[in-house]
């Protein structure tokens, strides 16, 4: 079983490259032939499609246990083992020690444990999903926020939105809010890294090849999953502080099953979150961070390549080489022919000569031909 995992872990993020590809999948079309603007929708039920087949590729016992965990804790926390904890509403005007010692033993059990498996279950997504840390905390962040303005939104109004006036929805749009910022702020991330993968590890002369894997790495489906997520947490969090609510919350168990179900929705979700830009990246043990928290993190690193970049040496006899990696992380070369002084992409045409950039270098000093990517140390993330 330990070689099994092992195994597992040492293809974490080449599954994306290997197998079935995304450019290559096929799908029956129906409604979206007759009706072009429902075309959207079956693009993404093929990349839908994809991400279920990748997952049956890549999903092992360690997501498993991870998902039965944050399930276990979403159940914990849920639950008072009858203790009339949750039903009768507590007393709201017994906090700190004294408040806790009030708790009925059965809830304080329960509270204890949903608060450790919340900490195995976070740590355990920590360290399977790399490169998502900071991204990983910053969902959880706003997870929080929306579960704690939901909870003031219905402080005053236990009906919360029915009859609710317009401040008791200040809770709930700041939550809102956070969470949507945060959100953005890991689509932002995830997909300008994923133009720089593109930009770099797969640049190609031909438009076409370079169209492919752009497709290859298509987000539509993976940023559909972020917004359902998003939209999870929020209900999510609606059903459990409605159901703790009112002072006679004994009816209310339909509430906190559906806060359960929904619950162990966002927890699959959210992991799916995770788990796709991993598995998408491969193993480089880069984060993965915008354009602008990039250039940031080099500055702060001492790597202040603002005005020449990193510049390439061979692989072979450590000659300066003719490509510069950008502070952007995008590559730019010399052009070959001579007496010209153009540079630009690899894969594009020179604007002083209109001659092709190569995506091969050969060393003027030991005359080794290498690909570009040799001559670069391989400190980016995608």
């Amino acid at each position: 079983m330990e070689d099994e995992v092992s195994i597992g872990e040492s293809v974490q993020g080449e599954q994306m490259h290997t197998g079935l590809r995304l450019s290559k999948m096929r799908m029956e079309q129906r409604i979206s032939i007759n009706q072009p603007w429902l075309e959207p929708l079956h693009d993404l039920k093929v990349e839908l499609s994809f991400h279920f087949k990748k997952l049956r590729e890549t999903c092992g016992r360690r997501d498993v246990i991870t998902l039965v965990l944050g399930s276990l804790a979403f159940l914990t926390g849920s639950s008072d083992l009858y203790s009339g904890e949750l039903s009768g509403g507590g007393d709201v005007w017994r906090v700190g020690l004294d408040g806790l010692n009030a708790i009925e033993w059965q809830a304080f059990a329960m509270m204890i444990i949903s608060f450790a498996l919340w900490v195995v279950f976070l740590f355990r997504t920590l360290g399977e999903y790399p490169l998502m840390r900071e991204k990983t905390l910053y969902l959880f962040l706003g997870w929080l926020v929306v579960q704690g303005g939901l909870i003031a939104s219905h402080a005053n109004s236990p009906e919360f939105p029915f009859e609710s006036s317009l401040s008791d929805f200040a809770g709930l749009i700041f939550g809102v809010i956070i969470l949507g910022f945060l959100s953005y702020n890991t689509w932002q991330a995830v997909v300008q890294t994923r133009d720089l993968h593109v930009e770099t590890q797969h640049a190609h002369p031909d438009p076409r090849v370079m169209a492919e894997a752009h497709r290859d790495h298509s987000l539509v489906a993976w940023g559909f999953v972020l917004v359902f997520w998003s939209l999870t947490t929020i209900i999510g969090g609606w059903f459990g502080a409605h159901s703790v609510a009112f002072r006679d919350a004994s009816n209310m168990w339909p509430y906190r099953a559906l806060y359960f179900i929904i619950g162990t929705m966002s927890i699959a979700t959210l992991m799916h979150v995770l788990w796709y830009p991993q598995m998408m990246l491969g193993a480089t043990g880069q984060e993965i961070e915008s354009d602008r928290s990039r250039e940031v993190s080099r500055k702060m690193r001492g790597e202040d390549f603002e005005e020449l970049g990193q510049r390439g040496k061979c692989p072979s006899c450590g000659e300066d080489s003719p490509v510069t990696r950008l502070p952007t992380g995008m590559l730019e070369v010399v052009c070959s022919t001579e007496d010209c002084l153009g540079s630009g992409p690899p894969g594009e045409r020179c604007p002083e000569c209109s001659s092709l950039f190569s995506n091969r270098i050969t060393c003027v000093g030991c005359g080794t031909s290498t690909p570009l990517g040799d001559h670069l140390p391989d400190d980016e993330a995608w």
